[in-house]
């Protein structure tokens, strides 16, 4: 991947999750954006982000991008200059789930 890829990927990760920590900070404390990939032609992008939380605060986080996506579309296009901006398509992970888990068994192994 380009460098430059990976600078507009970069830019639309901290600009989400800067708005998603001002603009929605109520809605969205269990959301984390942990990545966005621009896709070559440059029409899409993914954006994946992992919820701290039960089913319940996971279905509410879909919820929320279905709702905002053209919202937070609108303030990327504002921050991140681009002829043409890409559709905006969220996923999400459980890299949060999966690190919490990770360092549980480091404790456990430093323990013995």
């Amino acid at each position: 991947m380009s460098l430059h890829l990976n600078r507009i990927n970069e830019a639309i990760e901290h600009e989400i999750n800067a708005l998603l920590r001002t603009r929605f900070q109520e809605e969205t404390m269990a959301i984390t954006i942990v990545g966005a990939l621009l896709s070559p032609g440059q029409e899409r992008v993914q954006i994946k982000f992992s919820v701290l939380g039960d089913a319940k605060i996971r279905y509410r986080a879909i919820q929320f991008f279905s709702k905002y996506k053209n919202f937070i579309k609108q303030k990327l296009c504002e921050k991140i200059k681009m002829r043409r901006f890409p559709e905006l398509k969220f996923e999400i992970t459980d890299a949060i789930a999966q690190g919490h888990r990770f360092i549980d068994l480091l404790d456990t192994l430093t323990e013995n």
